[in-house]
């Protein structure tokens, strides 16, 4: 187990602060798009992290309603620290540029933890 609280725990203090001053959306990208996903991916080779996913999931739908998350699960379309950071205008300029990189793996990677996060997330 951890020796100090999992770094999730912080993550879902910095999702309820974000949630107060910019709103359910903005939220939801960090902890959901970023960081839930990245925990995802890591627990696929971590034990313990894989362990500690329930409790993860329980912090998760305690901060944000069920339809919260799934109306950002199931109409998400931007993953990734840039994903929730950037404007609409700026994601683009920045895709355009090269500097996102599409990467098609990547992309289907993702695809795929979305959807297991949705099971998690959403079950009953």
């Amino acid at each position: 187990m951890f020796v100090n609280a999992p770094p999730w725990r912080e993550q879902c203090d910095a999702a309820r602060s974000i949630k107060e001053r910019f709103g359910s959306e903005k939220a939801l990208g960090y902890l959901i798009g970023e960081k839930f996903l990245a925990y995802l991916h890591a627990a696929d080779r971590n034990g313990s992290l894989r362990d500690d996913l329930p409790r993860f999931v329980a912090e998760v739908r305690d901060i944000f309603a069920t339809w919260e998350l799934r109306d950002y699960l199931c109409g998400v379309r931007r993953l990734g620290a840039a994903a929730h950071v950037l404007s609409e205008a700026q994601y683009g300029e920045m895709s355009a540029a090269g500097a996102l990189g599409d990467d098609v793996v990547r992309a289907a990677k993702d695809v795929i933890l979305l959807e297991r996060a949705k099971q998690m997330l959403l079950a009953p």
